[in-house]
This record gives structure tokens, C-alpha cells and sequence, in this order.
């Protein structure tokens, strides 16, 4: 099987599970943190955490931030990067158009702005 055909199914698996669309749909709104996620979906942490390693492996979630509490322990906030997905069935054969937004871009592109002398 190509590396294509499988990321298409991979990416179907992970719309068709509850706690993966659950998870997407909120971190297209904001940004959150496994603990949130749990909490406001009401999702096992553990699940959470499970559907965090797909969802990253399939590069439809990113970590934006990164935060070390008074303990000294990281707390990693995510977002979801798919913008719009489209999925054809056309002469027996399955497509999927992904369009994605990187948060990474939008902090380097603040940052230069935040970087240029006002003149």
C-alpha cells in the first residue's frame, strides 16, 4: 500500500473516532492543554493523551506553546492545523484535499514584525 492510500485512511479512522473530532474541534477554536481537554470534553486523560499522539503523528494537531508550572512540570497547549478537508469518491477511488494552517508560521511571522525597528 502507498504511503498516500494510507495517510487517507488513517486520516478517515481518526475522523470517524468520537474523542478525535471531539479533540479537533475544540482546539480549532482555542488553544488547550490535555488537561482542559479532558475536563471540558469529558474525555478519560489517558484517552486524551492516546488521541494527542495520533492526532500530532497525522499532523493535524500542533503543539503551539509550551508551559513549565511553579513544580517544574511542562504543560503542552495544542491546536488543531486542519482548516478544511475534502474527501471525492470518484470512479471507485477515494481522494482527500487537506488544507492546513501551521501555528508555527503565524509565531514566526509575530515575531518579525514584533522584530523590526519603527522608522
Amino acid at each position: 500500500m502507498n504511503s498516500k492510500k494510507k495517510n487517507e485512511e488513517a486520516f478517515i479512522e481518526l475522523l470517524a473516532d468520537k474523542y478525535s473530532r471531539e479533540i479537533m474541534s475544540l482546539t480549532t477554536w482555542k488553544e488547550c492543554s490535555p488537561l482542559e481537554l479532558s475536563q471540558e470534553l469529558n474525555i478519560p486523560l489517558a484517552t486524551v493523551y492516546r488521541r494527542i499522539k495520533l492526532l500530532q503523528d497525522s499532523m493535524l494537531i500542533q503543539n503551539v506553546k509550551t508551559i513549565i508550572n511553579f513544580s517544574g512540570n511542562e504543560e503542552k497547549y495544542y491546536r488543531c492545523v486542519l482548516r478544511e478537508a475534502t474527501v471525492h469518491f470518484r470512479d471507485g477511488k477515494l481522494s482527500i484535499n487537506l488544507r492546513k494552517e501551521s501555528y508555527t508560521e503565524k509565531v514566526i511571522r509575530l515575531w518579525k514584525r514584533l522584530a523590526r525597528p519603527e522608522g
